[in-house]
């Protein structure tokens, strides 16, 4: 059989997509895989930040037009940057292990969070007056407001190794990543003398952070082949995660966090919606009962209520204040 799997220029995408492929040939010896690099417009456009591009699917949007034209078989995402709504005809599997879920602070000079606060570790470490910090995040400029307050946060566009390049060059003091790219790019030993991890406490990531998702159209014989490649515990917490995004009507560029795990049976989920400034700042946590006889339609009302609980304490009007004017009408908080 043969597979045609497309996926994002990037050398993070082609490291995820050689994964999978390893994955799907140890259950599939013979299987014939092809790899074609799709140039998304979040790839093409980066002189501007993600929120002003326009809404969710930036980094998927032509790759799905590839399934739908039959140009390809499978697609790999990074499960953070699909929209939490899908085609109707296109299917996602949810790939485990998940990643280490966390964002890192990548600097110059040695950092620490002491005290709840972001600071280097010598205090004579030759810094700018204001720390100057690189994301394209909302959701990390919000949060990072409270880590650091008098930081000056600093629009950053680009790869992994882009990215780190301007921060050697000087323009930042700081850059914030998803510590999953790192790891899979092999990376964090050797700037490991530089990195410093938030705890998801601090600093909570985007829901689905640090898991793979694989889109297929709904062929049986597709998903057939990919089904030995679902984790039904990755499935459970990253689908109540983006059930809260979902319902919340916030896309993947808002300062909406979340993270959910299964320990002891427990099924536990946390959510964040923030200002921008940081000063309005939306906490909620919810948990339920999971077994082995559970289901995602549980997981899925589990985020809904977690929603519900941050709407009911004022996340509309965040939500509302931070979205395009375009997008604001089809909001469904």
């Amino acid at each position: 059989m043969r597979v045609t799997i497309g996926t994002r220029a990037s050398k993070l995408a082609m490291t995820q997509t050689q994964w999978i492929v390893q994955r799907l040939r140890q259950q599939w010896p013979n299987l014939d895989v092809v790899i074609e690099q799709i140039h998304t417009t979040g790839d093409r456009v980066t002189s501007v930040p993600l929120s002003q591009i326009g809404s969710d699917g930036v980094f998927v949007t032509e790759i799905e037009h590839a399934l739908h034209e039959g140009r390809i078989d499978l697609a790999v995402h990074s499960l953070k940057d699909l929209p939490t709504v899908q085609p109707d005809d296109l299917r996602l599997v949810i790939v485990g292990p998940r990643e280490d879920v966390r964002d890192v602070f990548v600097s110059r000079v040695p950092f620490q969070i002491s005290e709840g606060r972001l600071g280097p570790v010598e205090e004579s470490a030759d810094l700018s007056d204001a720390l100057r910090i690189g994301t394209c995040s909302l959701r990390r400029t919000a949060q990072i407001r409270d880590l650091a307050p008098h930081a000056q946060i600093l629009s950053l566009r680009g790869n992994v190794d882009t990215r780190l390049r301007k921060l050697d060059a000087g323009d930042y003091d700081g850059i914030v990543l998803a510590s999953a790219g790192l790891h899979r790019l092999g990376m964090q030993e050797r700037l490991a003398e530089r990195l410093t991890y938030f705890p998801v406490e601090n600093l909570l990531p985007a829901p689905g952070q640090g898991a793979l998702a694989l889109e297929c159209r709904a062929d049986d014989r597709m998903l057939e082949l990919l089904a030995p490649l679902q984790d039904e515990q990755v499935l459970a917490t990253t689908t109540a995660e983006r059930m809260f995004m979902r319902r919340l009507g916030a896309g993947c560029y808002l300062p909406v966090a979340a993270y959910s795990t299964i320990k002891a049976q427990i099924l536990e989920i946390a959510g964040i919606v923030a200002s921008l400034d940081g000063l309005r700042r939306i906490r909620v946590r919810q948990s339920i009962s999971w077994t082995e006889h559970s289901t995602i339609a549980e997981a899925e009302q589990l985020g809904i209520a977690l929603a519900e609980q941050a709407l009911a304490q004022g996340a509309r009007e965040i939500i509302r204040e931070l979205a395009l004017p375009r997008d604001r009408e089809h909001l469904n908080v």
